[in-house]
């Protein structure tokens, strides 16, 4: 197999992967789930479990799922990313019902809350910051989809690097968890920030209409 030839079977790798990806995506942030939690008083502490424990869901899942060797094993891990994105999404749910603001998570939020901490160059027409908080901006169906092609092809390459440590079974398993653990962590981070930004927000307007 001459380079370009392998070069060329990577290009169509990467495509195939990303349109799954894309496709996924788009799944995902149309139907934002919903959530058992109700709001409670001073759920910073709530949060954090919360996020260590979608994080130690997320990284069992990503050890525990192997992937045959070569491109046919590669595209049979879409499952795994799919399953990791569904346990942060539902994650990002139980946070703004914890803070009372599961209402104002919509798909703009959730990717915003999703991907900031990995695509954030992608992100930056999604929020703009005033003071703060975040607001995030609505976007068109196009411009969503749009956006979370980008946003598939970014995480795909990044997927297909992150596959080849599973050469290697036991460290490869062992990397695969920890990075689905951190990244998972930093959905939680980004997504407590944000609606205790907006909690915050929502009581200062209301001691100030109080006053």
């Amino acid at each position: 197999m001459t380079e370009e030839t392998s070069k060329n079977g990577k290009k169509e790798t990467l495509k195939i992967i990303s349109e799954k990806a894309t496709g996924l995506l788009f799944d995902i942030i149309t139907e934002i789930p919903g959530s058992l939690y109700s709001p409670i008083q001073n759920p910073d502490e709530k949060v954090k479990l919360l996020s260590q424990r979608a994080a130690w869901k997320s990284a069992t899942v990503s050890t525990s799922l192997s992937i045959p060797a070569g491109i046919t094993g590669i595209l049979t891990a879409i499952p795994d990313i799919a399953a990791i994105w569904k346990i942060q999404a539902q994650l990002v749910a139980d946070i703004a019902a914890s803070y009372g603001k599961l209402a104002l998570l919509s798909q703009e939020a959730m990717i915003w809350c999703l991907f900031r901490h990995s695509a954030a160059q992608l992100l930056r027409d999604v929020a703009v910051r005033t003071g703060s908080r975040i607001v995030v901006q609505k976007l068109s169906t196009t411009a969503v989809k749009a956006l979370l092609a980008k946003v598939g092809t970014k995480v795909s390459s990044k997927f297909l690097g992150k596959t080849l440590l599973r050469a290697i079974p036991a460290i490869g398993a062992l990397g695969n968890g920890i990075y689905a653990y951190m990244d998972t962590c930093e959905v939680g981070k980004t997504a407590a920030a944000y609606f205790r930004a907006l909690a915050d927000n929502e009581v200062e307007n209301n001691e100030k209409s109080g006053s």
